[in-house]
């Protein structure tokens, strides 16, 4: 209801312009007999209905998710509507040059004089000046839709930008919190901490490296975390010491391969926007009671980024998996706002095998 009170006062009072700044106003109701003044009127209210369909269904339904065609319809379809509809409304009901001129009978012309005849060729009176004066009223017609029209246009796609970038900032401010909650949850950091001291009573000499890892991917998360888009080369990085932290806590049933082909240098990416993905692989492809197996490739191509997990399903005992489901439906969402149709995704789930395919246009 707040959003639509101000819709509701806001249109009334849009509604008396026309009427206040109409030469034939005198203070009362009179102004609406006045037929020219019903044609402006109008055309007023068919703006307005068009801003509120294009802001709230061209533009969203049609725009927004590339139905150009059909788009381009609807906006022609209200354009022919607001220059035709005013004309076709009002009392008069005819177009501008078919007004009362052309309702008047033709004037007594006077008997021929012997065998001259005032039109020799047969042809009606004035009728190359009515031509003319039809021809101009059809521009008059036209042009008078035209400014309202492309204000009515412009000014609804300039909101929906706005509500647009707005939602856009709104979604990476979420992923970020999401990635903050979901990354370094306490469980998390507990399972990493624990992996290590274990390592270090058993003087292994991967303590030192998994406190690296941890390390770099803690820095990273708070530096990186509140930027548009990161260096490719650094995001992989962190994904890395991310699957290296992972890798502490596996052993030697789990089968894991990591292939890494192409120049990433000059290439930047959204943050955090791929990690979800091996999280997920992590959790449901390793059970030390099983053979598990899981793989990640990242390829660079013509400034293309595939990115592949593939995890067999061995692990169906997940204590926060309607985090993981969150965190994924997230993911998508932000890649859907970031990079609209410059990327595809692909995700195959047959209960026994789980396979994302993600390819990124990074231009």
């Amino acid at each position: 209801m707040k959003k639509i009170l101000p819709h509701i006062i806001l249109i009334p009072l849009l509604l008396t312009i026309p009427v206040v700044s109409s030469p034939d106003f005198d203070g009362t109701l009179s102004v609406f007999r006045v037929s020219p003044f019903q044609r402006e009127f109008i055309r007023f209210v068919l703006v307005i209905i068009f801003f509120y369909l294009n802001l709230n269904i061209f533009l969203p339904k049609l725009y927004g998710k590339k139905k150009y065609l059909p788009f381009i319809i609807c906006i022609v379809v209200c354009f022919g509507m607001m220059i035709f509809l005013p004309y076709r409304l009002t009392s008069e009901n005819v177009f501008p040059g078919g007004s009362a001129f052309t309702h008047m009978k033709p004037a007594a012309m006077p008997p021929p004089i012997g065998n001259h005849s005032p039109n020799p060729m047969g042809r009606p009176p004035f009728r190359h000046f009515d031509e003319h004066r039809n021809d101009a009223s059809y521009q008059q017609m036209i042009f008078s839709s035209v400014l309202p029209f492309l204000f009515s246009f412009l000014s609804s796609l300039f909101i929906y930008r706005n509500i647009e970038k707005k939602e856009l900032e709104k979604s990476k401010a979420k992923a970020e919190l999401l990635n903050l909650k979901y990354q370094l949850q306490p469980h998390f950091l507990f399972n990493i901490l624990n992996s290590i001291y274990s390592l270090t009573l058993l003087k292994s000499d991967d303590a030192p490296e998994g406190v690296l890892k941890l390390s770099n991917v803690m820095r990273y998360i708070v530096q990186e975390s509140s930027k548009d888009f990161v260096e490719l080369n650094k995001e992989i990085e962190y994904l890395k010491d991310y699957i290296a932290l992972q890798l502490i806590r596996t052993d030697s049933s789990l089968d894991f391969s990591y292939t890494e082909i192409g120049e990433m240098k000059g290439l930047h990416i959204a943050p955090f926007i791929l990690v979800n993905f091996v999280e997920n692989a992590f959790k449901y492809g390793f059970n030390a009671e099983k053979e598990s197996k899981i793989s990640v490739k990242v390829i660079v191509q013509d400034n293309v980024l595939n990115f592949n997990v593939f995890n067999n399903i061995v692990n169906y005992k997940i204590t926060d998996e309607s985090s993981l489901k969150i965190g994924l439906k997230n993911t998508i969402e932000h890649l859907n706002q970031v990079y609209g149709h410059k990327h595809t995704l692909v995700i195959h789930n047959d209960y026994k095998t789980y396979d994302v395919n993600l390819n990124i246009n990074l231009i």
